[in-house]
C-alpha cells in the first residue's frame, strides 16, 4: 500500500511538471492577434484534410525583439529564413533599420501552433 501511495504522488507531481511545462511554451490564445488565429484556423483545416503534408512539420512561433511581438512561420521542409511577421500582420525584412540584429536578439521563444511532427532544435 505504501508502495502505490508513493507512486501515485510521483505520477501526480510528474503529470503536474509536464502541463507547467506545456503552459510555459504556448502562447496562451488570448495573446494570439485575430489574423494569425485565421491563418492557423485555415491550416489546421487543410492538415486535417490530408491537402497539405509538409504542415506536419510547421510551427508558427512567437519571438520578443525590442519590447514587442514577432511571429515567425517555420516549415523544416524549407531552406530559406522563415517569414517574420509584427503583430499586426505584416511581414519585416531583416535587411533594414530597426531589424538588422533581430535574429541574434530575439528572445522569449513560444509556440503558438506547431503540426504533429514539428521538431524543435
Amino acid at each position: 500500500m505504501k508502495k502505490l501511495l508513493i507512486l501515485l504522488i510521483l505520477s501526480l507531481f510528474i503529470v503536474s511538471c509536464e502541463k507547467e511545462k506545456l503552459n510555459d511554451t504556448f502562447v496562451p490564445a488570448s495573446e494570439i492577434p485575430g489574423w494569425l488565429k485565421e491563418k492557423i484556423t485555415t491550416e489546421q483545416i487543410a492538415a486535417l484534410s490530408g491537402q497539405y503534408s509538409s504542415l506536419e512539420v510547421s510551427a508558427w512561433i512567437r519571438y520578443k525583439f525590442e519590447g514587442n511581438y514577432f511571429f515567425e512561420y517555420n516549415n523544416l521542409l524549407s531552406s530559406t529564413f522563415p517569414p517574420i511577421y509584427n503583430f499586426d500582420g505584416l511581414i519585416i525584412t531583416t535587411e533594414q533599420e530597426p531589424y538588422l540584429d533581430y535574429h541574434s536578439k530575439k528572445c522569449c521563444k513560444r509556440f503558438v501552433w506547431k503540426g504533429s511532427s514539428y521538431i524543435d532544435f
